[in-house]
């Protein structure tokens, strides 16, 4: 049984709301299914677009070919790459905005706390260095 991802239309006249569907290549459109995978609605701004990732890779995995129109909405929702850098056997390469995140935080980390940052977290409110140096000007 060939098995294809596509959309089915539904709503009233001129009101169009898709669902994404895994159905068999020769039922009809709108006919029966086997599994809903999300669902698409385009008149919107921006287009309301929701897909299952667990369910739509399940069915990539077992050979379900998409349409045209399905294809470009898993393409956009990052699911089509997914699938196929686990086809290829490779790990998904991370965001390079997460990556310098993530590096950030870690030398965040590995700074100690200076001395006014101590007393600041020990009385609840953190103190810079100079307002600590502009209140010693005042005393004097």
């Amino acid at each position: 049984m060939a098995v294809r991802i596509r959309l089915q239309r539904h709503g009233r006249k001129k009101r169009p709301f898709y669902r994404l569907v895994a159905a068999d290549a020769r039922a009809s459109r709108d006919g029966v299914f086997l599994e809903r995978l999300g669902h698409y609605n385009p008149l919107t701004d921006p287009a309301d677009v929701f897909i299952d990732e667990e369910k739509a890779l399940k069915w990539l995995r077992r050979g379900a070919q998409p349409s045209d129109t399905a294809k470009r909405l898993l393409s956009k929702s990052g699911i089509l790459m997914k699938f196929e850098y686990e086809k290829l056997g490779k790990p998904m390469p991370e965001d390079e905005a997460t990556e310098t995140a993530e590096e950030e935080v870690q030398k965040a980390d590995d700074t100690e706390p200076t001395e006014t940052q101590e007393t600041a977290s020990e009385t609840g409110t953190l103190l810079t260095e100079e307002t600590s140096d502009a209140s010693a000007e005042e005393e004097e």
